[in-house]
């Protein structure tokens, strides 16, 4: 923020147009700044979100111009990026919470700082009664409230260059594989594309697993070639793997752990 004189300040509470003028300038430059900063989730920037913000924030600097109380120019500005920051993150909230309601929206945002700002990881920690308590979602509300948070536009984001420099995105290396155009693309395709990738990193880490652990986590959903044996038929998946049935409870549990522990040193 620019210099700015408390004659400017009174002056501009009574509507006086050249010291709104002055006030206007000398907060653009964190009208802007803030603007980014609450547009910006998963590494990107939303532009039209952070134009939206700083419309929001221009109109919120002039109401609160009117409602301040205070004697020095330290305290304005003080009291201007108070009202910027909670104007920017309710209109930033309004924006993303679509389709949730604010108390799951906002369990699902605390989930989100701890997860470092990984949406799908968060989604995954906000099912965690140990990471929210009694505010934890259940796995269908943490999906819809991920799908809320992020939204389709996620999807623009550049994942690389191509071999003449140009950038392309997900919905690009979607559109090649499915050989439509990127816009006729729907939201369930870019699910299927992240439960793909998913499915091939919970395979890479059973690889590493022994043949034993890998054999009775597979079992318990079905991964193939292993057939569904879920966690009450330790008899059959004992007979037909060669072991004892007594082991494979233990060998489940240890395999649990196992899993978690690669999982996470990805």
């Amino acid at each position: 923020m620019i210099s700015l004189t408390a004659e400017q300040i009174s002056a501009a509470q009574n509507n006086d147009l050249n010291a709104i003028t002055a006030v206007v300038t000398a907060t653009e430059e964190r009208v802007r700044h803030l603007a980014r900063k609450y547009a910006t989730g998963s590494g990107r920037t939303d532009a039209s979100l952070a134009e939206d913000l700083a419309q929001t924030g221009r109109i919120a600097v002039w109401e609160c111009t009117a409602r301040f109380s205070g004697t020095t120019v330290a305290e304005f500005f003080a009291y201007v990026d108070r009202t910027l920051k909670g104007a920017m993150s309710d209109a930033r909230k309004v924006e993303t919470r679509q389709g949730v309601s604010r108390s799951v929206a906002g369990a699902f945002e605390a989930a989100l700082s701890q997860a470092d700002g990984d949406p799908y990881e968060a989604e995954r920690l906000a099912t965690d009664a140990a990471v929210l308590g009694d505010r934890r979602l259940s796995p269908e509300t943490a999906y819809a409230a991920r799908l809320s948070w992020q939204g389709v536009e996620h999807l623009d984001a550049p994942m690389g260059q191509g071999e003449t420099g140009e950038s392309f995105t997900l919905a690009d290396t979607l559109a090649a594989q499915y050989g439509v155009p990127a816009d006729l693309l729907q939201p369930s395709d870019y699910e299927r594309a992240r439960r793909k990738q998913t499915s091939i990193q919970v395979r890479q880490t059973l690889a590493r697993m022994s043949d034993d652990q890998a054999t009775v986590l597979m079992a318990l959903t079905g991964i193939a070639p292993v057939r569904y044996y879920g966690a009450e038929r330790d008899s059959d998946l004992a007979a037909d793997y060669g072991m004892r049935r007594d082991q494979v409870r233990v060998i489940r549990s240890k395999a649990k752990v196992r899993f978690a522990e690669l999982w996470h040193a990805r």
